[in-house]
């Protein structure tokens, strides 16, 4: 897109969906806290699946220049290439890059895991949902890291299914070290990955990145962040629909 920077006036935050009705008002919470801070820019909320509004009507129901941040821990390929399909049915629409993994959610994690009541001497396991793509298993090994580096001890992963270590395999291996083990959640919200992680055996398992109540507020700025960023934007194959927030 030639002729400078695009000011973007929407902000369209795009989640993948879910059936929990706990999960669904958490994220809305969250959407509202954005729509809050965004100051001089209007906020919508758009789904790929199993809620509504879905992502695809939002772009064609709004106009001007948009971008999209998905609220997404990994480049998890089906919803990320759902919100791409999405922003291509308007030449000035984007999609920056998805929430994590990032510092912020690394230091939310560490709070979760005080808050569960960890233990420097615990064995932590980094629990992911099911990982399907390699951009999203470096993700999670980026997320471990970003977590190890900020809790100060050594992180495991285990994943849901899909490529990776297994949970239920990453449970053992930390178990071998006699001590405690806790599951850090890597989701967002409750739902059926967070139920999983729950059931997985584990001596303590954290809440999800954003729990009931009100939402922290440095995953609000990171939100804005992403879409104010100009660096990192998620691009179709013909490498345009760059739109900045200012």
């Amino acid at each position: 897109m030639g002729g400078g920077t695009v000011v973007s006036r929407v902000l369209i935050v795009g989640s993948a969906g879910t059936h929990s009705p706990e999960g669904r008002a958490n994220v809305s919470r969250l959407v509202n806290a954005v729509r809050r801070e965004a100051h001089g820019l209007d906020v919508a909320d758009g789904y790929v699946d199993q809620q509504s509004p879905a992502l695809a009507e939002v772009v064609r129901t709004t106009a001007g220049p948009r971008a999209i941040v998905p609220l997404l821990l990994t480049r998890d390929p089906l919803p990320l290439r759902a919100m791409i399909a999405a922003a291509r049915l308007d030449p000035s629409v984007s999609v920056t890059a998805p929430i994590g993994p990032d510092w912020v959610l690394a230091e939310i994690g560490v709070q979760r895991l005080i808050e569960a009541g960890a233990r420097p001497d615990d064995s932590i396991v980094l629990a992911a949902e099911a990982l399907t793509d390699a951009a999203a298993v470096d993700d999670v090994s980026k997320a471990a890291r970003l977590l190890s580096a900020v809790w100060g001890g050594r992180v495991h992963i285990g994943t849901l299914a899909g490529l990776d270590t297994g949970l239920d395999e990453a449970i053992d291996i930390a178990r071998a070290y006699g001590k405690r083990v806790v599951v850090s959640s890597y989701v967002l919200t409750s739902g059926a990955a967070h139920d999983e992680m729950l059931a997985c055996g584990a001596d303590v398992v954290t809440a999800p990145l954003v729990p009931a109540g009100a939402p922290d507020q440095r995953l609000v700025g990171l939100v804005l962040a992403r879409a104010r960023s100009r660096s990192g934007w998620v691009t179709g194959e013909d490498g345009e629909h760059h739109v900045a927030l200012g």
